[in-house]
């Protein structure tokens, strides 16, 4: 076998094979005896077909296609082993297999050609002495209050009262709407129609029409009001962005909420606990670990974009795609975690919108296989090895995981290793980065004109599958939650049915 090495653009590298005339011959006998083997013909014994009637029933192209469809699948795997090159992926043919089937001659030699993803060529510039601004992130003092005021107010008793309502009443209503039009009252809308309707009466809660929210303030129980409503040009049906709409209230019930006290008992109801100084303390921790690993995000996300602004690679193919998958499949969980329908999901993703989706994130992915590049540059560079006992902890922690399980011991290993060495690359240029501190408001703001000047990486945010939105779960309390990631910020949500 013949192996003639050509490079290629975007990191590939190309592989003419040329197998000589006597091993083509050869294939082709095996292949020819092997279905001779197992055709099965009427009025011959299975294996006693002669030749000539078997190449009439088969027919000529048939036998070529599975001659060369044996000659693909052996030798393409040796000549990757011959080359020694570290590829990625698996190799593609340069051609199609129908143009090879039709040059194909038996006792001629057999030539193709594929192209395989294979690792760059990285140029780092200074990368001893980045110079970047990270966001330093505060645990706020009062979130451990807030979040207890907020499981307190959950575990609240209610009590009817009789009296005008009040912020932080729950009151129960009939409502309706109709679009607005010049004599009044037009059609009946039915998505604003709700009947024993629980209602927060808290302007700031944002979890219901705003404008209904402040209209209950003062409504007596028995009374009845109208109240406008203007919708903007997002977040709406079509046909009903800016629109106004005429909603009719009525209070049925008005409820009080008495509070649970903040002590020990309640500390041991809500989470595992024994004290309220236990699960305060236990809070305080929660937040200021979540904030010194926000820090820490903000941190490596400046080193590599740092790092990426001053190397130069090109990208392969296959670790480009595969990040976009990956980009793909976390938008779209996204989408179940914010309480869409799985199947909802399913059939909003038409093939136009995933194709739509996968360009507005391939800048994203194309920039993260940069960052993965460069950081594997630094640690090659810099001889960065992880120790023995790090391998066999990261390989034990991955075998826990579906991915890791389904990885042979020397798969998993060659993982393990390249991610620590990762890690230790951002670790080593972290320790010599000179870092400008800035609020979290200051870098956003900075990164949000940067982007708006060079109209760079963008994901897809403006359409998302229709939902009913509900209740955003309270912060949980439990310490087994401790590492957990912090919930996401609520979208405003329809009040609950009594």
């Amino acid at each position: 076998m013949k192996i003639t090495q050509e490079p290629l653009p975007k990191s590939q590298l190309g592989l003419r094979v040329e197998i000589p005339a006597a091993e083509v011959a050869k294939r082709h006998d095996m292949v020819f005896r092997r279905l001779m083997k197992t055709v099965r013909l009427p009025g011959f014994r299975q294996g006693k077909v002669p030749a000539h009637v078997l190449r009439q029933y088969v027919g000529d192209e048939a036998i070529r296609f599975a001659v060369v469809e044996e000659l693909l699948e052996t030798t393409m795997p040796q000549a990757l082993k011959e080359i020694d090159v570290p590829t990625i992926g698996k190799p593609s043919l340069r051609e199609e297999v129908e143009t090879l089937v039709q040059q194909f001659q038996p006792q001629e030699p057999f030539v193709f050609q594929i192209a395989i993803d294979v690792w760059p060529e990285v140029t780092l510039g200074d990368y001893q002495n980045l110079s970047i601004r990270a966001a330093k992130y505060e645990a706020d003092p009062e979130r451990v209050e807030k979040v207890l005021r907020e499981h307190q107010k959950r575990r609240a008793t209610l009590v009817p009262v009789e009296r005008p309502a009040q912020v932080g009443d729950v009151a129960v209503i009939d409502m309706d709407g109709y679009r607005q039009t010049e004599a009044g009252r037009g059609e009946a809308i039915d998505i604003f129609e709700h009947r024993d309707l629980l209602v927060e009466v808290d302007p700031e809660d944002w979890e219901f029409y705003q404008e209904v929210v402040e209209a209950l303030v003062g409504m007596q129980v028995g009374e009845t009001k109208e109240v406008l409503l203007v919708t903007g040009d997002q977040g709406w049906e079509p046909d009903m962005l800016n629109q106004t709409f005429i909603l009719e209230i009525t209070l049925k019930e008005l409820k009080e909420r008495e509070l649970p006290e903040l002590d020990d008992l309640f500390a041991q109801a809500v989470s595992d606990c024994e004290t309220i100084a236990e699960l305060r303390d236990f809070l305080r921790e929660r937040y200021e670990k979540e904030a010194a690993e926000r820090t820490q995000e903000s941190v490596e996300q400046g080193i590599t974009d740092a790092l990426v602004a001053i190397t130069t690679t090109e990208l392969p193919h296959t670790l480009v795609e595969r990040h976009l998958n990956e980009l793909l499949h976390d938008v779209l969980n996204g989408f179940v975690q914010r309480g869409i329908d799985p199947e909802d999901v399913e059939a909003w993703l038409t093939e136009e919108r995933v194709q739509a989706m996968g360009k507005e994130l391939l800048p994203v992915a194309e920039r993260r296989v940069k960052g993965i590049l460069a950081l594997k540059a630094v640690a090659e560079r810099e001889n960065l090895t992880p120790d023995p006992e790090a391998i066999a902890q990261g390989i034990a922690n991955a075998r826990r995981t579906e991915t890791g399980a389904d990885l042979s011991e020397a798969e998993l290993t060659h993982v393990v290793q390249e991610s620590l060495r990762l890690k230790m690359a951002m670790a080593w240029l972290q320790e010599r980065a000179q870092i400008t501190w800035v609020s979290p408001a200051e870098l956003l703001r900075e990164l949000e004109e940067e982007e708006l000047a060079s109209e760079s990486e963008a994901t897809p945010s403006a359409e998302v599958p229709n939902q009913e939105t509900t209740t955003p779960a309270t912060e949980p309390l439990e310490p087994p939650a401790a590492s957990a990631a912090p919930a996401s910020e609520p979208t405003p949500p329809v009040a609950s049915e009594a």
